[in-house]
């Protein structure tokens, strides 16, 4: 059986996920105006993926920061 140990405290498992999901909503919005093939733009993604990996270390799911998706109504 693997014992899994925790690295960071709760409290401070919540302040790096906040600050983490400020980091992330920022890079996104940066992303957004830049041209999608640019060195820039693919440099953000890369980060952005990187927060994913980390609130998955934390958290246990890659999604954590994920906007829900929009529903149509009567779905």
């Amino acid at each position: 059986m693997v014992v899994r140990r925790r690295v960071f405290g709760e409290a401070e498992q919540a302040e790096l996920l906040g600050t983490l999901a400020e980091a992330r909503k920022a890079l996104v919005r940066a992303a957004e105006g830049l041209p999608r093939r640019s060195v820039a733009r693919a440099g953000a993604d890369q980060v952005v993926a990187n927060i994913d990996e980390l609130a998955f270390l934390l958290t246990g799911s890659r999604e954590h920061f994920w906007e829900p998706q929009h529903a149509t109504p009567g779905e």
